[in-house]
């Protein structure tokens, strides 16, 4: 399912809400690999894979600094569910990489499914809660 940007899921940081555009956008551009009527590419997923494990990464570390600087209190909890789809998203990439599953275009759907659950629902109940804690003069 295409995740849509709605102007509802905004925190209200500038920096936090441009990259969970991103997020979105490359979260898509995973599940239009994964269903590709043409099959799957496996060289097109490990680069979208790439693109979202870096920008991840990267987000990530912006907003926890963000959240640092600004000593939002949901900050631990944040960490947690930021490493844990780190994890998880490196172990589907190694295990895509080594062709260790059955089914690649079962295993793509699978993993796009889970992108998009995760994501709206970390933005909903975790990144929420930092609705209106993150103004620009908090954290620059």
């Amino acid at each position: 399912m295409t995740i849509r940007w709605d102007d509802k899921l905004k925190v209200g940081n500038l920096e936090i809400d441009s990259d969970h555009r991103e997020l979105v956008s490359l979260i898509n551009d995973f599940e239009i690999e994964a269903k590709s009527a043409s099959g799957i590419d496996r060289h097109r997923i490990q680069v979208t894979l790439e693109r979202l494990q870096l920008y991840a990464h990267d987000h990530f570390a912006r907003e926890e600094y963000i959240q640092a600087v600004a000593k939002y209190a949901g900050l631990e909890e944040n960490r947690r569910q930021h490493l844990a789809l780190r994890k998880t998203l490196a172990e589907y990439i190694r295990k895509f990489n080594a062709d260790e599953f059955a089914d690649a275009a079962a295993a793509a759907a699978e993993m796009s499914a889970f992108l998009d659950d995760w994501l709206m629902t970390h933005i909903v109940e975790v990144d929420l809660k930092m609705r209106g804690a993150m103004t620009v003069e908090q954290w620059r």
